[in-house]
């Protein structure tokens, strides 16, 4: 496939300890992969590394770093993820910054934050990166969180808004226990609401068909309520909110059309003449559209 910006990446963990990365069967078949980049997990939190990788703490900076500089050594880009940092910050800082510069000083091109378990609110990211960028000045910083305590979005945007280059995440927020940061609900606030330039207004206009896409391929019934995108995100059931959108759209906080989804004026036991009327100009605008053809 000739892609015009998206880059595909391999993704792994570092190698095994009682191999080095030059003889580890899954480091191989990483570098082996043809892709432009590859993307690491290692482990930053002392109690991870003593307790699920059984190894000493000086031993997983030198996996850490054997790994990084053996993928940078078969011209990688290359993405080090920090599995349970943040975790890992609060039970030992100067550990979990360690493992770090480890990557760091490997080569490593982006620093990957992890909140793994998705326990963080936006507070608890914004001391992090603050903490991580005092310590290591002019590194790439990446951000991959979960929603477990339903702040996915929130806490990439305010990694975003700390400085941090790289955001990870899914379509539609898939992703294991509670799903991952929703990327098309990040890309729109980036866009809309920081002025960010992650993408043009011509692909923004694609968000709605791209994530019903997604879930037709993944064969999941789309979510109504999901913002930006959802059959129910610009939709007024109300009399009095159909009533003040017909005259300022003062319940919509953008265009719908921004982001390829449209207005809907429902009629139930809660309208008001405003929804009867708006959805008889509805049914007048499509009579007149199949006549004409």
């Amino acid at each position: 496939m000739k892609l015009k910006k998206a880059k595909l990446v391999a993704f792994s963990s570092t190698r095994r300890k009682t191999r080095t990365a030059a003889t580890d069967d899954n480091i191989l078949k990483l570098a082996a992969a043809g892709t432009p980049v590859v993307c690491i997990f290692g482990k930053s939190w002392d109690t991870h590394v003593i307790h699920a990788l059984r190894a000493s703490l000086e031993e997983n900076l030198e996996i850490i770093s054997d790994t990084v500089s053996f993928l940078k050594s078969k011209k990688k880009e290359v993405i080090y993820d920090a599995e349970h940092f943040f975790d890992g910050l609060k039970a030992n800082r100067d550990y979990a910054l360690s493992t770090l510069r480890a990557a760091a000083e490997a080569g490593a091109d982006n620093l990957t934050l992890c909140d793994t378990n998705g326990g963080c609110i936006p507070d608890d990211i914004a001391d992090a990166v603050r903490t991580v960028r005092r310590a290591l000045p002019g590194v790439s910083l990446g951000i991959h969180v979960h929603n477990d305590s339903n702040c996915a979005v929130a806490n990439s945007l305010t990694a975003v808004k700390e400085g941090i280059d790289l955001v990870q995440g899914c379509l539609n927020g898939y992703g294991e226990r509670c799903g991952n940061a929703n990327l098309g609900s990040v890309i729109a606030n980036l866009k809309i609401k920081m002025g960010l330039e992650c993408v043009s207004e011509d692909q923004m206009r694609f968000l709605t068909e791209a994530s019903r896409y997604v879930d037709d391929l993944a064969n999941l019934i789309p979510q109504d309520n999901m913002p930006y995108v959802g059959n129910s995100a610009f939709a007024h059931k109300g009399g009095v909110h159909a009533s003040a959108v017909a005259r300022s759209a003062s319940y919509e906080h953008i265009n719908p059309d921004i982001v390829g989804n449209r207005r809907r004026i429902l009629v139930s036991e809660l309208s008001g003449q405003a929804n009867i009327a708006a959805k008889a100009r509805s049914c007048i605008s499509i009579l007149r559209k199949t006549r004409s053809r």
